[in-house]
C-alpha cells in the first residue's frame, strides 16, 4: 500500500531551505524577526490554550534573543573588532555568548520543577522539548567554549585556525531555528490534544 503524502512531509525542506535562505544573505535582522514573530505566537497560543508549558517553554526561548539584543544592538558590547584588539573583543563577544548559554541551561534543565512552584495550581508535565532545548542550549555553550579557546589560539598564539570563526553565525542560526522548530511540533501537539484540529472558538464553552 503507497504511502499517503501529508503537508507535514514538505515542512522540514521548506524550514531547512528558509534557513540557509538567511544564511546566504546574512539576513540577521530579519531571522530574529521572525524567530520573535513565531515564539510570540507560540506563546500566545499557549496562552489560548491556558498551557503553562508552551508558555514557560516559549518565554525562556525569547530571554536569549532578548539578552542578544541589550547587550550587542545597544552598542553595550561592539561586534566589530580591529586588528590590534581582535583578542580581547572576540573573547568578549564569545564569552556573553557562553555566559548567555549557561543562564539559560539551568531554567531550561529545571523548567518543570521552577513552573511548580511558581504555578501549582495548573498542569505542570515533561514534555519532549524539556529533553531536547537543555541539550540544544548545552551543545550551543559547547561551541562558545571552544569558539573562545580558538579565538586565544589564533589571535593570541598566531595559529591560524578560523573552523569555530566562520562556522559561528551558522551554528547560531541552526540553534535558534531547532529552538522554533521543537516549540512549533509541541505547540501542534497541544493544539491537536485541545481541539483535535477543529477551530478554537473566541466564546469560551462552558
Amino acid at each position: 500500500m503507497a504511502k499517503q503524502f501529508a503537508f507535514k512531509d514538505l515542512l522540514l525542506p521548506y524550514v531547512v531551505m528558509v534557513v540557509v535562505i538567511f544564511i546566504i544573505q546574512d539576513a540577521t535582522y530579519f531571522f530574529f524577526l521572525a524567530y520573535i514573530s513565531i515564539v510570540s505566537l507560540v506563546f500566545l497560543i499557549g496562552h489560548r490554550l491556558r498551557d503553562v508549558n508552551i508558555c514557560s517553554i516559549a518565554f525562556l526561548a525569547m530571554m536569549p534573543v532578548l539578552f542578544e539584543n541589550i547587550i550587542f544592538t545597544t552598542g553595550l558590547i561592539s561586534l566589530v573588532s580591529e586588528p590590534g584588539d581582535r583578542l580581547i573583543q572576540n573573547s568578549l563577544i564569545y564569552g556573553i555568548h557562553l555566559v548567555k548559554e549557561l543562564m539559560i541551561l539551568v531554567p531550561l534543565t529545571y523548567r518543570v520543577e521552577i513552573s511548580k512552584k511558581l504555578f501549582p495550581k495548573h498542569k505542570i508535565r515533561y514534555t519532549f522539548a524539556d529533553s531536547i532545548l537543555p541539550w540544544l542550549c548545552l551543545i550551543s555553550a559547547a561551541i562558545s567554549f571552544f569558539a573562545l579557546i580558538e579565538n586565544y589560539m589564533r589571535n593570541g598564539k598566531g595559529y591560524d585556525i578560523t573552523f569555530f570563526y566562520y562556522a559561528f553565525d551558522v551554528t547560531g542560526y541552526l540553534n535558534y531555528s531547532m529552538f522554533c522548530g521543537v516549540l512549533v511540533v509541541l505547540t501542534f501537539l497541544s493544539y491537536k490534544e485541545a481541539y483535535d484540529f477543529k477551530a478554537p472558538s473566541i466564546r469560551r464553552t462552558k
